[in-house]
């Protein structure tokens, strides 16, 4: 691969920068901070503003000096993380660590060469320290906002032998084309930054998820009372295959530790020191990691329905791992009490639709108080005051806790990077106020 020379130029410099940033005092309090705050022993807030969406907007493709394809993930990835340092400004660390993440795919869910991959048009990607974010940089691309047709793998559980057709994922793995990468990642940026030749580090079961793309959301609903049965007999499979999925992953060594910097459940990092870590010469196991399931598809479904068709499934398969994260924007504060009976729980997600209180009041300092607030309140526009009052009691109110709170579901921020810095400043102001 020949890389130009204004390309390398661009990239080093880049990563100088990192590395500069990454060196600075703040950021080594940041990393105590985390550690602090996902062992459970401190209640100081953490704040992370995550863009995900909007982060096209705040380093846009057209910025990019690089031409190929593989050179302008690397130019993005490493102008969006001066970027959180310098202009988001959250608790975030710049990081030394630089991950060239293998290429590694997998068949989805099928059936008869037809894939549950056809429910959603948009495609997302996971980045260390970035979080979730759409390939932007890649030429051409087109952030997807239309609607996109959807036809369910199982259309009939009358038809039970339908539910045995289904076919589990299977790993893909380019190890060529991955050993390539890292070569040239080596090459660019092996003198500046920590370079890792990483395989998948976020794990993650979107259980409701997985069986709308199977079966359709109004069609899941409705089988919880017509097809009660049959629903567990797919929901056997689908534990059998996620399982599976990872295992195949671990058996390949295509899993890799995150325990420190790596994006941790639907929001927050893996720093801890609580996870037992592989003596030298043992082989990575479960047990060595985090992991992460929700099933915010069930918000309108009774907590114990959402126990005997989600949690059960879910706590078995969370509780082959080191620790967990449970829930994303749906409401728990019904379903803490089958939530919590996963044994190695230690962060949970709190819904800008949820009774902090109440929430606060069954977690305690048990578990991190992953605090979601409302986007729309950022994205939408800027009102100061209201943004004051709303931020304040949410601390306040969730006070007592590992409390976090995450700025995500940022799809957009109409062209106003800017007001990401405005969040995490009155953030700090309000954790002033009510934490002193």
């Amino acid at each position: 691969m020949t890389i130009k020379s204004n390309e390398r130029q661009a990239i080093r410099e880049l990563a100088k920068k990192v590395a500069e940033l990454a060196n600075q005092p703040i950021m080594e309090e940041r990393r105590k901070l985390w550690y602090a705050h996902n062992d459970l022993k401190t209640d100081q807030p953490v704040i992370n503003c995550s863009p995900e969406g909007a982060w096209r907007e705040i380093v846009p493709p057209e910025t990019l000096v690089c031409e190929d394809e593989m050179l302008r993930e690397i130019e993005w990835t490493l102008r969006a993380r001066i970027a959180r340092a310098e202009l988001i400004h959250d608790d975030v660390p710049a990081e030394m660590r630089w991950d060239c993440l293998k290429i590694i795919g997998n068949t989805g869910w099928t059936m008869e060469g037809q894939s549950a991959r056809n429910a959603f048009t948009n495609e997302w990607v996971h980045i260390p320290m970035i979080s979730e974010v759409n390939p932007s940089w890649r030429p051409g691309y087109q952030f997807d906002t239309t609607a996109a047709e959807f036809n369910p793998l199982i259309d009939d559980l009358d038809d039970i032998d339908q539910i045995y057709k289904l076919i589990p994922p299977k790993v893909i793995y380019d190890k060529e084309g991955s050993e390539c990468k890292w070569e040239i990642h080596q090459e660019l940026l092996g003198d500046i930054l920590d370079c890792h030749w990483t395989g998948t580090t976020f794990i993650g079961f979107s259980w409701m998820e997985t069986y709308t793309k199977v079966r359709g959301y109004e069609n899941a609903l409705y089988d919880l009372y017509d097809y009660p049965e049959e629903m567990h007999k797919l929901c056997g499979i689908l534990e059998e295959g996620y399982l599976n999925l990872y295992q195949q992953l671990l058996d390949m060594g295509l899993l890799d530790l995150n325990n420190t910097c790596q994006y941790s459940g639907t929001g927050g990092f893996g720093y801890t020191n609580d996870l037992e870590l592989p003596k030298p010469g043992e082989k990575l196991t479960f047990k060595n990691l985090w992991a992460s399931a929700e099933s915010q598809e069930f918000i309108s479904v009774s907590p114990e329905m959402t126990k005997e068709y989600a949690i059960d499934y879910e706590k078995r398969l969370l509780e082959k791992f080191g620790l967990s994260s449970y829930g994303c924007c749906d409401n728990l504060e019904n379903k803490l009490q089958d939530v919590t009976k996963i044994s190695n729980l230690r962060r949970i997600s709190v819904s800008p639709w949820a009774d902090v209180r109440s929430m606060r009041d069954q977690m305690g300092m048990n578990y991190i108080f992953s605090c979601k607030p409302n986007p729309s309140y950022v994205t939408s526009g800027w009102d100061e005051d209201f943004m004051r009052k709303y931020t304040s009691k949410l601390m306040t109110d969730g006070k007592g806790t590992p409390f976090e709170i995450i700025l995500k579901d940022t799809h957009t921020i109409q062209g106003d990077p800017g007001r990401f810095r405005k969040w995490t400043d009155l953030c700090r102001e309000c954790i002033g106020k009510v934490y002193g």
